[in-house]
């Protein structure tokens, strides 16, 4: 436990103390995944990896569009409108794929504490949502091997 809270604090001091706005994915904490590639993320995120390796269906939690989550999801990890977005994920079920599971939620806290009774969750939230009850019970993922606080790190 002590560990967590040293690289919870570690995470949450670097991105206030350089004034970038940092992001963090998440997942419940029984999914096995500690890590993932970019491209792993943007396929998630864009509709076409709808299940996890492990098994349990990809569920999508979101925010919603003014905010700073949902503003990087689209310009900076999948580099594309929201309207555009919502075209594609409508797409998806248009080509008679399975849809997307996706769930838009109010606030990183409410949307943290959903993620807690969804096993197959992800999510992108603020890094400084961290230290809330609600998402420090989550677990981060590495991306690209980094988690926030290190150097190199693709989501800030």
């Amino acid at each position: 436990m002590g560990r967590i809270l040293l690289t919870l604090g570690l995470l949450i001091g670097f991105s206030r103390a350089a004034g970038v706005a940092s992001f963090a994915v998440v997942v419940h904490p029984s999914n096995p995944i500690t890590g993932l590639r970019l491209r792993e993320l943007q396929a998630m995120f864009g509709g076409v990896t709808k299940q996890w390796e492990h098994g349990p269906k990809v569920v999508l939690i979101e925010r919603q569009p003014e905010s700073p989550s949902f503003r990087f999801l689209m310009g900076r990890l999948l580099n594309t409108s929201a309207s555009e977005y919502k075209r594609n994920l409508a797409s998806i079920e248009f080509k008679g794929e399975t849809p997307v599971t996706l769930k838009v939620l109010n606030s990183e806290a409410t949307a943290c504490k959903y993620m807690f009774y969804v096993p197959g969750a992800i999510a992108l939230v603020e890094t400084s949502s961290l230290s809330t009850p609600e998402c420090g019970q989550l677990k981060v993922v590495r991306i690209e091997g980094k988690l926030p606080a290190e150097d190199g790190y693709r989501l800030r």
